[in-house]
């Protein structure tokens, strides 16, 4: 579904991805790793939202490397809801919707249990409302990969843990193939059926979330050791 091979990006002098390669298929893949590491630059590269300076993206085995963000068939959720304020839930979703997707958007909107709220604006809603709403709108354009950066940033741990199960069965009911960045292990176990982690620029994949926090873990005490 997704392969990256080979990406580098740098910002003057500083190297943010270094041959970075990864693979989703029809799964849910946490990407993990401390902030700073390259995570967020590697999914908007594969998003479309900032070009690399090396490497390939193929969505479907089709070369999207250079193709903007609107030609790729990518649903993005970013880090925080990116909500038209003005427009109502219902409307938010189906911004810019073709409108041969109206089914799905329905089934999408159930299935999140965003029924009693469409007539709200993001204001008005809690923060797990706003990120169903913000889900919804990646979601009903029916996109080949599912990019999620981070989407529950800032809510609490009872609440994640609560939202995120309900997320994972969204997702697999949808069959989307969905690349989830996170610097949290315990919140890629409860989403994710494969997990990677990006140190340094690089991707390394690992088989468990504990490795992952192991392989984090060290990562945090070199920096500080340094």
């Amino acid at each position: 579904m997704l392969k990256a091979k080979g990406l580098d990006k740098k910002y003057g002098r500083q190297t943010v991805l270094q041959q970075a390669s990864l693979e989703v298929n029809s799964e849910i893949k946490a990407l993990i790793g401390i902030n700073g590491s390259g995570k967020s630059t590697f999914l908007k590269i594969v998003a479309g939202i900032v070009n690399p300076d090396g490497g390939q993206v193929l969505i479907n085995q089709r070369d999207v490397t250079g193709l903007p963000p609107e030609f790729r068939h990518v649903g993005y959720v970013p880090q925080h809801p990116a909500l038209f304020q003005h427009l109502t839930v219902k409307d938010n979703v189906l911004y810019g919707l073709r409108k041969d997707a109206k089914t799905e958007y329905t089934k999408v909107i159930e299935m999140l249990g965003l029924q009693d709220v469409l007539h709200k604006r993001p204001h008005e809603l809690s923060g797990g409302y706003k990120s169903r709403a913000s889900l919804a709108r990646a979601l009903v354009p029916q996109p080949q990969i599912l990019l999620m950066d981070e989407p529950l940033t800032g809510m609490d741990v009872v609440l994640k843990e609560r939202i995120l199960p309900d997320f994972r069965r969204v997702l697999k009911e949808l069959q989307v193939p969905v690349l989830y960045i996170t610097h949290d292990p315990k919140e890629a176990e409860l989403l994710s059926d494969s997990y990677a982690v990006i140190d340094n620029g690089k991707i390394h994949s690992v088989d468990t979330w504990k490795e992952a926090f192991d392989m984090i873990h060290t990562s945090i005490l070199q920096a500080y050791s340094c």
